[in-house]
């Protein structure tokens, strides 16, 4: 990776790729500041702002990050917030919650300190909660019960009802369920529990139109990041087309899922402007419509929901 003076640009196999300038403000609505490899959160931010990312959300696990969300909120102010000037980097916030993998040690103690996190000004809701079917052979990381898994899900949706945020859900089975069983069952949950008011995310879409429409049905909105540039992924890019405008949002989940041209790379915030440029262009081919507009609604999507 290289920067230009004025441009941030990014380097794999001695190609430079510009990020282009936004068509609206970014808000890169899902990145894990936590989980760099090799990169530095403070000058990933700092690159992220130049690249024009005005919001961003990040996210604490007490379980995964063997974090408690009150140090986690401490780091982000001291390293971070009070770090630099505030034009220097993006808006922040924070979503607190236990991701699937850590379903069976979801404890009371954890759903008490998730629940204080909700009093703090930088935490803006829940998240990512949701259910995890796909046996991750990279991290031998075998999927718990399903009915654990729901349960999990259901405790920390009911706790978003009650306190009136919004959440982001995380929903992932094996390619070859072609039932698409986690979705499946989090409709169910969802009917059963509600959603909250304040809005219910599916992060990282990558599903078919069929998939978007029956939760856009439910009230949800739907998160497209890097894999939705990828060449395999036309499906997910239909579905991006036909998501309504006020309920579409960009994120990166980083550092995963660079796009495409840089696929492969430790991805980061400022790259959810090449997400962004190829998902809006792709949607005007597909449907006409005029590309600030698909822009800017995602932006004005993202400033709703996480306005606490």
């Amino acid at each position: 990776m290289t920067l230009n003076a004025e441009r941030v640009t990014f380097t794999k196999k001695k190609k430079t790729v510009v990020c282009p300038e936004p068509l609206a403000p970014l808000a890169d609505t899902h990145a894990h500041l936590l989980s760099f490899w090799d990169k530095d959160p403070l000058e990933c931010l700092r690159r992220a702002r130049r690249a024009g990312v005005d919001a961003l959300v990040t996210l604490i696990d007490p379980v995964g990050d063997k974090m408690d969300p009150s140090a986690f909120s401490q780091w982000l102010r001291t390293s971070i917030v009070e770090a630099v000037p505030a034009e220097e980097i993006p808006a922040l916030k924070y979503l607190a919650g236990v991701h699937p993998y850590g379903a069976l040690d979801y404890t009371d103690d954890i759903h008490a300190r998730i629940e204080e996190a909700l009093a703090d000004p930088l935490c803006a809701g829940i998240g990512e909660i949701g259910l995890d079917y796909h046996f991750d052979a990279e991290d031998d990381v075998l999927p718990c019960d399903r009915d654990v898994q729901m349960s999990c899900m259901a405790r920390q949706l009911e706790l978003a009802r009650a306190h009136n945020v919004p959440v982001e859900l995380h929903l992932r089975h094996e390619a070859s369920d072609e039932q698409r069983t986690s979705h499946a069952d989090a409709e169910r949950v969802l009917r059963e529990v509600g959603i909250p008011q304040a809005g219910c995310v599916l992060h990282c879409f990558g599903e078919d139109r069929t998939t978007m429409e029956r939760f856009v049905d439910l009230g949800c909105y739907i998160a497209y990041g890097g894999a939705a540039t990828f060449k395999r992924n036309d499906d997910v890019r239909e579905a991006f087309a036909a998501t309504p405008l006020d309920r579409i949002l960009f994120e990166t989940d980083c550092p995963y899922m660079a796009p495409e041209p840089i696929r492969g790379l430790e991805c980061e915030p400022a790259m959810i402007s090449i997400t962004a440029n190829a998902l809006v262009n792709d949607r005007v081919d597909r449907t006409g419509e005029d590309a600030e507009s698909i822009a800017q609604a995602a932006w004005e999507n993202a400033c709703k929901l996480f306005q606490k």
